[in-house]
């Protein structure tokens, strides 16, 4: 029972989520899809048609709530694969809902922490200061005085997560194999990539240690504050942390009521950035003006931690090739950093994407760095991007998006403010470690001892294979993949044809018999003639209705 009661559960929300998205004017994606029409509901009212599609869409993810809002949000640091302005909305999702009341929050925290939550906390607020789709915050103070914030994940939204994921998860199925025109963007690959991290950020332990390796790399920063983690009050659904007294870093009274000047504040910002970027390859992904704060004592305090991004060695050395060819204006090595990223297929029109890479190149080369925004550059970029098809590592997709988010952020509070020029310091050490002697031996040394030890295996790995040769017995096992559907449409071709013949076959012989006008006759017509046009007949409505129904003639 509790299995079929899951599967009308499924069916209620599979048609709850197509319905929205075909009230919001997105019918004719739905109607393209392999799905009983009974899932649909019976009437659609169809709503806001005069807004763009860009906007319905987005109306229609914060419909269907919390995993679709942060699917959208996730979505919106895909700027290589949509449109920007669907970029631009779904980066107004807000994942603000009412609060919980505070008896089922008490709750998760006491089956949680296996204690009373008077015997917990000295105090505990029963109002939360933040109130999101996934969890809400609560400010409490410790026995020992200190005052704390617990992030306390909502009961149940795990569970409500799961089935919205495995029905995005078919619903990207369905898209990949019915509309063609998808399928290059691997809708399944994006939304299993998308599931992972929403799971990531469900467990709050992976937030507590990106907030512990914050405070590490910061520990000697006199004017950047991470807060403390509280483990002994933290599991997966609970996140306990100092916490942090502040004014949000866009204020207008920041100056006055920190002792610094906007200037200050932008540069801080951009260098506590480019640190987590360029030294420490771990920088926080979603650094909008809400998640920095100034204290009363000069310290910027980043907060939610939730959304990290990492940059591995060869990325961040592909990043100063691409750096370092981009200012020799070198369009063939920026082409063979891309195929090195996995960024373009080499089948495509390389002239042409040289030809528009130069012209970007040429557009902003030699103008002054105070007239660039990055912001500019970055839409300039995915716009060609999209237009062939590139694909981009997602780390790579959220160093844009947090380098686009802190210099509005460093413009708003300075809008002299430079942030090419600051970068130049940090490219500079990227190249100097780069070209550094000592790394090159480590390197050459590497190289020679990973083809010393080929060179020692090879003869062990050869000798095998060259006897099976010689003897004949060498097997080579062939795996395809992606064939089934051309083999299936290859063999409905053969039949419709093979059909079609019997049916003309079937023509041409009775109007011969016709024409002789022997054997029995009906209505002075041959009756073996007349049989033949009725069955090729019969047979030619039936195979008139089957490639109807398969949507192809």
């Amino acid at each position: 029972m509790i299995g079929i009661d899951r599967k009308l559960k499924n069916i209620r929300r599979i048609r709850q989520i197509l319905g929205v998205f075909a009230r919001y004017g997105f019918k004719d994606v739905v109607n393209r899809l392999p799905i009983d029409r009974r899932l649909l509901p019976h009437k659609i009212r169809t709503v806001l048609l005069k807004q763009s599609r860009a906007v319905r869409f987005r109306l229609a993810l914060e419909e269907l709530g919390p995993t679709f809002v942060k699917f959208g949000q996730f979505l919106s640091v895909r700027a290589d694969i949509l449109p920007r302005d669907f970029v631009y909305e779904l980066s107004k999702l807000q994942d603000e809902v009412a609060p919980l009341p505070y008896e089922q929050i008490r709750k998760v925290v006491e089956d949680e922490l296996k204690a009373p939550i008077e015997t917990l906390f000295c105090a505990f607020d029963k109002e939360p200061i933040a109130s999101a789709s996934l969890s809400q915050v609560h400010r409490a103070i410790l026995k020992e005085g200190c005052e704390i914030v617990v992030k306390i994940q909502r009961p149940f939204v795990s569970g409500k997560i799961d089935t919205d994921l495995s029905i995005m998860e078919t619903i990207a199925g369905w898209i990949e194999r019915e509309i063609r025109e998808a399928r290059e963007y691997e809708p399944l690959a994006k939304v299993r990539g998308i599931g992972k991290n929403l799971k990531s950020e469900l467990n709050f332990i992976n937030e507590g240690r990106a907030i512990d390796q914050f405070r590490t790399n910061f520990e000697d920063d006199k004017f950047i504050l991470i807060p403390k983690v509280y483990w002994n009050l933290s599991t997966s659904r609970i996140l306990t942390l100092e916490y942090i007294e502040g004014i949000k870093i866009t204020d207008s009274d920041v100056p006055e009521k920190t002792g610094l000047s906007r200037k200050d504040l932008s540069l801080i910002v951009i260098d506590s950035i480019f640190r987590q970027i360029f030294i420490h390859r771990f920088f926080h992904a979603d650094p909008h003006p809400g998640n920095i704060l100034v204290t009363t004592e000069g310290k910027i305090a980043l907060l939610d931690f939730g959304l990290t991004g990492n940059l591995d060695d060869e990325l961040i050395e592909s990043l100063t090739l691409l750096l370092v060819s981009v200012i020799n204006k070198d369009i063939g090595r920026i082409i063979d950093v891309f195929i090195e990223l996995n960024v373009v297929d080499e089948e495509m029109d390389m002239r042409e994407l040289k030809s528009d890479l130069r012209r970007f190149i040429n557009r902003y080369y030699g103008v002054p760095l105070a007239r660039i925004e990055v912001k500019n550059v970055v839409d300039e970029a995915f716009e060609i991007s999209r237009r062939y098809r590139m694909k981009f590592p997602e780390d790579l997709l959220l160093l844009t998006k947090t380098l686009s988010t802190v210099e509005g952020i460093a413009h708003q509070l300075d809008p002299e403010f430079d942030i090419i020029e600051h970068l130049k310091p940090y490219v500079k050490q990227l190249l100097e470690r780069k070209y550094n002697p000592k790394r090159l031996v480590k390197v050459a040394t590497e190289i020679f001892t990973a083809y010393s030890i080929l060179l020692k295996n090879f003869p062990g790995d050869i000798v095998p294979i060259l006897k099976k040769i010689r003897q004949g017995k060498l097997k080579v096992e062939f795996e395809h993949k992606g064939l089934d559907n051309l083999i299936s449409q290859g063999e409905r071709s053969t039949n419709r044809l093979s059909f079609s013949l019997i049916i003309a076959a079937l023509i041409i012989g009775s109007s011969l018999i016709m024409q002789t006008e022997k054997g029995p006759l009906l209505l002075g017509f041959p009756v073996l003639g007349l049989l033949g046009f009725l069955v090729a007949g019969i047979l030619g409505i039936r195979l008139v209705i089957a490639m109807m129904r398969a949507k192809s003639l």
